[in-house]
């Protein structure tokens, strides 16, 4: 057997306590790297978020060019089984349909557009699953439509209400045709904010899900801007939030204004 003398080389190893300092400092790391990286992409997902809802802006200047300065109609069937009616803030008609596949969607494939889908916020998981075609099954997608619905009134059995109390111009907000006039500061797109009230949750359909609130949302307005706002609670606003509760159907809330009194000709 051999005899290590004095001299002779050795393998060195990590000590206990040189191993426990080792994974002291990449814990450490982690844990200052993972709120950035966390950051990080949510606002890569804002900003593309942001950049789908410009498209539809492109998109609905050249429909209004195509047709008389009108909004996609988007309210009951006008012609028997045509168009499909629209439906609360989440379901479009056959017209808003047609808008998608002619101004946002007609350069893609379904397979193409699956990862990336103008209709669908990157974080709007919940309603991309729901749909199986081209434009989600109903007209389903991940924004909300808000303008030209021309809804009843009274309003029919199970539809969403849109003026609730503290929000009475809601009603007459939807109904809009054409881009100007009364509402020109009010958004015509947004992402989808929904509050399921049957299980006391935002998580389910929101999107920007953070701690099962969302964080704020993307509006798209009418001159084709797009602005963030937060999501905070907000005791001084009607609803005790920043984004304050535009409809209501049952246990479901789908908030969709900015209760702003600063903004011009947004009561």
């Amino acid at each position: 057997m051999r005899q290590f003398r004095v001299g002779d080389s050795r393998p060195k190893a990590f000590t206990l306590v040189e191993l426990l300092v080792v994974i002291g400092i990449i814990a450490l790391l982690i844990s200052i790297l993972l709120p950035s990286l966390s950051k990080a992409r949510e606002n890569a997902v804002r900003v593309q978020c942001s950049s789908n809802l410009r498209q539809w802006g492109l998109g609905l200047s050249q429909y209004f060019v195509n047709n008389k300065g009108y909004f996609p109609y988007n309210g009951p069937a006008i012609l028997p089984n045509w168009p499909d009616r629209g439906w609360d803030t989440s379901w479009n008609n056959t017209c808003v349909q047609q808008f998608f596949e002619q101004y946002l969607i007609k350069n893609g494939t379904v397979n193409e557009r699956q990862k990336d889908n103008v209709l669908y916020c990157p974080s709007q998981e919940w309603h991309r699953a729901q749909g199986n075609d081209n434009s989600g099954t109903g007209g389903l997608i991940g924004y909300f439509y808000l303008p030209h619905r021309e809804v009843p009134t009274p309003p029919l059995p199970n539809q969403m209400i849109y003026n609730p109390s503290g929000f009475t111009d809601g009603l007459e907000w939807v109904n809009k045709k054409r881009p100007s006039g009364k509402y020109k500061s009010a958004p015509i797109a947004s992402d989808m904010l929904q509050f399921d009230g049957s299980v006391n949750s935002w998580s389910k359909a929101s999107s920007h899900i953070k701690r099962e609130v969302p964080t704020g949302g993307n509006f798209l307005f009418e001159d084709g801007h797009v602005t963030w706002y937060p999501q905070v609670k907000d005791l001084s606003r009607p609803n005790q939030w920043s984004i304050d509760l535009g409809a209501t159907q049952g246990g479901w809330q789908c908030n969709y204004r900015i209760f702003d009194p600063d903004i011009p000709n947004n009561r």
